[in-house]
């Protein structure tokens, strides 16, 4: 009992120094909620409100819902709802299988991140969100260094496109893609070296890449870099089984969220954490449900 009385006061006393620190430095995370989480079962209507509700200061925007809203409105009005509610729109998400380009998936890249460039102008959003490929669809005999070649290259020609929006890349490393790591994603990022490409952390895709074990490579990332924290969690199963709709709330599954989060706080990181839970079994509650847990769970790590 005394041991653990101990460790509880120990525990309190390291919070309230970091508590002081954080005050005296400023360091508050920026509270995000991705539009993703509920895709399918809520409208960007819906979920704006809901955010703004409970407290979310930012929200990402993902393709699927932007093209859904805009089937029935404009550019303009998307952006008007999204201020009408105070809220930041932190990025748009996502663009995926960037690796070693035909002519044809260029232009689908490029079709891609234009519409994100327009949605950026009109929301307010500076960053949209870039994956490589999944590393099963690589033609085979590529190597480690032609993918980080390949990444270079295809990351500084759409930070170009970009330029004329104000539009960033930001760079998500996942566990089962091309740059699966983020020490390699931070070496790539490192390597392009312009103000325009920086990197997503987001610990369930560190999970899938060796069950968490990259987390202390965070303390070696510059913070400024970090254009975006997603938090999440990875349900109870074996790890073979784990995929990326197995994600659930921060604090319902099996990750060290703790150890993510500290890691952040570690290097003063303050920008924009954000929930992003790709379950169905989730977003089957529906938004009034979902939306105001996620801010309650994030809080827990955040506060």
């Amino acid at each position: 009992m005394i041991v653990v009385f101990y460790k509880h006061w120990k525990m309190r006393i390291r919070a309230s120094k970091l508590f002081i620190h954080w005050m005296e430095r400023g360091m508050f995370m920026e509270l995000c909620y991705n539009l993703q989480t509920c895709s399918g079962t809520s409208t960007i209507e819906k979920d704006l409100s809901l955010c703004a509700k409970v407290g979310f200061s930012s929200i990402e925007i993902d393709f699927a819902k932007a093209q859904a809203y805009l089937r029935t409105h404009s550019m303009s009005e998307l952006g008007d709802l999204i201020k009408m509610h105070g809220l930041k729109c932190a990025s748009i998400n996502a663009i995926f299988d960037l690796n070693f380009c035909t002519n044809q998936k260029w232009r689908r890249i490029c079709e891609q991140f234009d519409f994100a460039c327009e949605l950026g102008d009109s929301c307010g959003a500076d960053k949209v969100i870039v994956l490589s490929s999944e590393r099963s669809t690589l033609p085979e005999g590529t190597t480690d260094a032609m993918i980080f070649d390949d990444t270079v290259a295809v990351l500084n020609r759409l930070a170009d496109r970009g330029l004329p929006h104000g539009m960033n890349i930001a760079f998500e490393p996942v566990g089962t893609m091309a740059v699966g790591n983020i020490k390699t994603a931070w070496e790539i990022v490192r390597r392009i070296d312009r103000p325009e490409v920086g990197i997503v952390l987001d610990d369930f895709n560190m999970f899938l890449w060796d069950v968490g074990s990259d987390f202390d490579d965070i303390l070696h990332i510059e913070p400024g870099k970090i254009f975006i924290a997603h938090i999440n969690d990875a349900e109870r199963i074996p790890f073979a089984r784990i995929d990326q709709m197995h994600r659930c709330m921060p604090g319902d599954g099996r990750i060290d969220v703790v150890r993510y989060v500290d890691n952040l706080r570690a290097i003063d990181y303050d920008g924009v954490i954000s929930v992003e839970v790709l379950n169905p079994g989730i977003w089957r509650k529906g938004p009034d449900v979902v939306i105001p847990e996620a801010y309650e769970k994030l809080r827990r790590y955040v506060d």
